[in-house]
């Protein structure tokens, strides 16, 4: 297959479809937050007899290494920096760093000082950080849990100070990441949110584009979706209407063209034209070590690292299911799935997605979405 370029966040990489070039390994689920959206149900008990050994994530790592991985994700399963995951992540990096593998951290940002963005800095790793509103109040809003009794104060202004050092640090001034990691590397700074909305009080709706304009402005990606309904993701009362989605994701893409001059079109993924092509060449390992397509799909279990290498994984019946997109249902008669605008989210836009189902079926079943657009 020919070689395709991915536009990286903020650095580009070039994948070979069909071939493991990305790798996301969760760590502990620990975090002092308790976000009712979480795919990850973090902050919940954690099964400590089953997680994962320093020397299963080394060995992980060196596989994927050997394999031709060249892209590692820790997606905030759990806080990467919370002080009882810390040492572990700081391992992940630096082994990382002697693989030559380049990292995409997730965080909260609440854990950032000024000499730990230093040191992030010099690692090769660009930042996720969660951002659904930049009013720290209304933030300390989003990461509280009023139905489980778990209200948290202070998180906003804690993570609002963490992204300024990380400004400070250089992450996203294009001359310094360039010096460091190459003139493809524009900006290693995104900030994460879904557009997330109760109808009642609590939204981000009115945020967005005060997200926006502040990410273009400071040469910041936005990574924007809605929420994966995983998790507690999967009963939360924020998930945003389709209707009301599209709307302000097509206002955000008229405000992107006409101040920015970005032009991408609307589509029920993530914004400013991202398109998800993690089925051709991705692997998600959770904190117990089974091995997933993705995040989205919790319940497709393709085995565990402990007992199976990453490349049975990869060829195993149900990934090889996925990676010839043999999808049947509402998706599959959509002309953006079938011009590849569109792969169909394996978390959001599927049913009965389990191992079982898809070895049974031979085929993803899927519901399609607001943007579907019949043959």
């Amino acid at each position: 297959m020919e070689n395709n370029a991915l536009k990286h966040y903020g650095r580009e990489m070039t994948i070979i479809p069909g071939e493991l070039t990305d790798i996301w390994i969760a760590i502990p689920a620990y975090c002092n937050l308790a976000c009712s959206y979480c795919y990850a149900c973090g902050g919940e008990r954690v099964k400590e007899d089953n997680l994962l050994s320093w020397g299963e994530f080394e060995k992980l790592l060196e596989q994927a290494a050997l394999m031709g991985v060249k892209s590692v994700g820790i997606p905030g399963a759990g806080e990467p920096l919370l002080p009882h995951n810390r040492e572990l992540t700081m391992k992940i990096l630096r082994k990382c760093e002697a693989l030559g593998l380049y990292v995409t951290l997730f965080t909260t940002g609440e854990f950032i000082d000024e000499k730990t963005a230093v040191e992030l800095f010099n690692l090769p790793l660009e930042i996720m950080l969660k951002c659904n509103t930049l009013d720290p109040e209304k933030q300390d809003q989003f990461v509280s849990d009023p139905v489980r009794g778990k209200i948290v104060h202070g998180y906003g202004e804690k993570r609002n100070r963490g992204l300024r050092f990380l400004m400070d640090a250089g992450f996203n001034d294009s001359k310094l990441c360039q010096e460091k990691f190459g003139e493809k590397t524009t900006t290693r700074l995104s900030l994460v949110t879904s557009i997330m909305t109760d109808e009642k009080e609590l939204s981000n709706f009115d945020d967005m584009v005060e997200l926006l304009r502040f990410c273009r402005k400071n040469n910041i990606h936005l990574d924007c979706d809605d929420i994966l309904t995983v998790g507690r993701g999967a009963g939360c009362e924020l998930c945003t209407a389709e209707e009301k989605f599209r709307d302000k994701v097509t206002e955000l893409c008229e405000i992107d063209r006409e101040e920015f001059g970005r032009d991408w079109e609307v589509s029920s993924g993530y914004i400013a034209g991202m398109v998800c092509g993690r089925y051709s060449y991705h692997l998600f390992v959770d904190q117990y070590g089974d091995i997933h397509p993705c995040i989205g799909a919790e319940k497709v279990i393709l085995g565990n690292i402990k007992t199976m290498s990453l490349s049975q994984a990869w060829e195993s019946p149900a990934m090889q299911i996925i990676r010839a997109r043999n999808y049947g249902g509402a998706c599959a008669q959509c002309l953006n799935f079938k011009e590849h605008k569109c792969n169909s989210c394996l978390g959001r836009r599927t049913e009965n997605l389990t191992t079982e189902a898809l070895l049974a079926k031979g085929e993803v079943e899927t519901i399609g979405c607001w943007n579907c657009c019949k043959v």
